[in-house]
């Protein structure tokens, strides 16, 4: 699974149909098993035990991240390499997580075909069940969805809840060309998000690091600085400690050379960002970035 492109942004909120992978578009769902008589609560579905609380692996990997976070933005500059290294675990084991949980999909109730009766009135002939995607702080797309129950209640009661298994969502928002998934959006413990990069790992429980934590990721950054003598040093950093969508992903801060004035900065950025865009490695698993720059201490 192939899912590779540059983010876009100015998209507006929006609902979309239901995915032929979440429900059915024909007899069978996406792995040939008939979707006659299937419930939430059907005896015969996989989730016939499924009390809709939160999957117990799912919440113990997101409180770890919540701390690893906290330590990381607590840390030192003597202990900071020890808690990146954790947080960067945490982040990992969320996504590994998510690929073993089931996870509620809201479906919402919107106008389908409109008519008028012989008196006049105009009335609603249809209704239709849709996927609903907002528009996250860059503009982008996100699909919202929910560990429990109660979470989608919270966000909104009229949501009818389908059932699904991380893998398989995650196939559902890469066929809906939707780059971000917000878990349990709204809740201060378990609201997570996952990235357009990180989609194939929940998809196929794989291991994946965040970009700011990976080694090619690090290494394409610094080749794309090659010749670049404006620039003295490099640093990837988390710019989304908590995972929660709020901020870009990865913070490239870099230490710029003396000879760099004030009025030369934009034409740096500029220049840099043209050499990161014609990176493969980077377009394809950073999913959003900022550039933080840094003068020397010498006065410019």
């Amino acid at each position: 699974m192939a899912i590779k492109k540059l983010p876009s942004t100015g998209d507006k909120p929006r609902t979309t149909g239901v995915p032929d992978s979440l429900i059915p578009g024909g007899k069978v769902d996406s792995a040939g098993f008939p979707w006659a008589g299937r419930t939430f609560d059907h005896h015969e579905t996989a989730f016939a035990d499924d009390s809709g609380e939160t999957p117990e692996q799912l919440r113990i990997a997101v409180a770890q991240l919540r701390s690893a976070a906290a330590g990381f933005q607590s840390s030192e500059a003597g202990s900071q390499a020890a808690a990146l290294g954790e947080l960067a675990a945490a982040h990992t084991g969320v996504i590994q997580a998510l690929a073993t949980s089931r996870l509620l999909v809201p479906l919402l109730t919107e106008a389908g075909d409109i008519g008028v009766t012989p008196e006049g009135k105009t009335v609603e002939k249809t209704q239709e069940l849709s996927i609903v995607t907002v528009a996250g702080p860059d503009g982008r797309r996100v699909m919202p969805v929910f560990s429990s129950t109660d979470a989608m209640r919270s966000w909104n009661p009229s949501a009818r809840p389908i059932p699904v298994p991380g893998p398989q969502l995650a196939l559902a928002a890469a066929q809906e060309e939707t780059d971000l998934i917000i878990i349990d959006p709204g809740s201060a413990e378990g609201e997570c998000g996952v990235r357009r990069p990180a989609l194939r790992a929940m998809a196929t429980g794989e291991p994946v690091q965040p970009a700011w934590a990976d080694e090619q990721v690090r290494a394409a950054f610094a080749a794309a600085l090659s010749g670049e003598e404006r620039v003295e040093a490099i640093a990837l950093m988390p710019g989304d400690p908590e995972g929660r969508l709020l901020n870009p992903e990865t913070e490239v801060h870099l230490m710029l050379a003396a000879s760099v004035t004030r009025d030369m900065l934009d034409d740096v950025i500029v220049s840099l960002q043209q050499r990161f865009a014609v990176s493969e490695v980077i377009a394809e698993r950073v999913d959003s970035m900022r550039i933080v720059p840094h003068a020397t201490a010498t006065e410019r």
